[in-house]
């Protein structure tokens, strides 16, 4: 159940939401729709916890977003799909990157990082994603 009142983001006086409210079921399948500048992506941003709304509340399955933004990225990721930082990064430092994240060790994260890519016959040497 995700639950939005009043939801707003400013921007230097701009708004990027104004003021919405939905409610969305568990199992419903939704999709975020708009022009350039509509502020999909501010939602999405906020849906995940990467950034705080000016104002409103936003609750995802009993979680308070605003006021625990951590307890949100522990259940669910983002990925933007113009982020560049991604594709300059070698598989071994997006790997990395991602266990720092999730709070993992360095030797849990070299153990797991040389498991995954031993089960998907992988050999990055130093390859860069992008």
């Amino acid at each position: 159940m995700i639950v939005a009142r009043e939801l707003t983001k400013i921007y230097t006086q701009v708004p990027a939401l104004d003021h919405i409210s939905f409610d969305f079921k568990e199992g419903e399948i939704i999709g975020v729709i708009g022009h350039n500048g509509a502020g999909k992506t501010t939602l999405l941003k906020i849906l995940s916890g990467l950034i705080t709304p000016t104002s409103g509340t936003l609750t995802m399955n009993g979680i308070d977003v605003v006021r625990d933004p951590d307890g949100i990225k522990a259940t669910l990721g983002y990925l933007s799909e113009e982020s560049r930082l991604y594709e300059t990064m070698t598989v071994d430092d997006y790997l990395r990157f991602f266990g720092e994240i999730y709070g993992l060790d360095q030797e849990t994260i070299t153990s797991r990082r040389t498991q995954l890519l031993t089960a998907l016959s992988l050999e990055p040497d130093g390859k860069k994603i992008g």
